[in-house]
């Protein structure tokens, strides 16, 4: 089945109740924490989370750091210790990393073996960043990923790989299938996103220039005989968690 996970940071501790709540009420089945490195973790308070179980846990916020060189330097260290404490606490089975912007294959390889930890699971990536600076080296593209996945496990994210998609210029869907069947991902992100250039974005899946039917569909065909875990990193809104919910619902039941 598709069991379906709400993103949370762990410094958002002013939807930590809400969060329980609607778990409790059956509106999601998981949390991916993020791990904010900016604040100290208030294990005291993250406590109540355990009543949610936490598939995965993020890597940790580096932008002060260099979130996207992530090269595992001194500097990055405490930061990279944060989310492994953090996963630790909750028992998470995963750790979410992102491949450097600038990382070459060599540097990757480098640089995953510094890791060292078996729950580490490779987000896969697009080419061109929101942020701007030069186009990814490593990590979008379907042979990368090959590579990655021969020795650790794809968080696919579907925004992401139709970004590349659109960058490599090549149909959406023959993309996302290819990786389906080619890397056997059981972890997905998803979240809206257009389809007429190649940035990285997210927006809300009913302003999405993809048919999220057909994504349905893909992840059904897997879910038939295996759990699927699919993150929504669709666009917090206002001051709650309903707009994560009305995604949710959306893909669940489109208009």
């Amino acid at each position: 089945m598709i069991k379906f996970g709400l993103k949370i940071w762990s410094n958002n501790t002013q939807w930590f109740a809400e969060a329980i709540c609607r778990y409790k009420n059956s509106e999601f089945d998981f949390i991916e924490l993020y791990s904010n490195s900016t604040v100290p973790h208030d294990y005291a308070v993250l406590e109540v989370l355990k009543q949610i179980p936490v598939a995965a846990v993020h890597m940790g916020h580096l932008d002060k750091a260099g979130f996207h060189k992530f090269f595992l330097t001194d500097k990055q260290r405490p930061a990279w210790q944060m989310t492994i404490n953090l996963a630790d606490f909750f028992h998470s089975p995963r750790v979410i990393v992102h491949p450097a912007t600038t990382h070459t294959r060599e540097s990757f390889l480098e640089n995953i073996d510094k890791l060292n930890d078996e729950r580490i699971v490779i987000e896969s990536m697009p080419v061109v960043s929101p942020l701007g600076g030069p186009d990814r080296q490593f990590g979008a593209s379907l042979q990368d990923l090959r590579e990655i996945r021969a020795r650790r496990e794809i968080c696919l994210d579907i925004a992401k790989s139709i970004k590349a998609a659109v960058y490599f210029k090549v149909p959406y869907q023959d993309f996302i299938t290819e990786c389906i069947n080619t890397l056997k991902p059981n972890y997905f992100h998803l979240s809206g996103c257009r389809v007429d250039n190649p940035v990285d974005e997210h927006v809300n899946l009913w302003e999405a220039g993809f048919d999220t039917s057909w994504i349905r569909g893909q992840l059904e065909r897997i879910a038939k005989d295996q759990d699927i875990f699919l993150v929504f990193e669709t666009p917090k809104v206002g001051e709650g968690l309903e707009n994560d919910i009305k995604n949710m619902e959306y893909f669940r039941h489109p208009v």
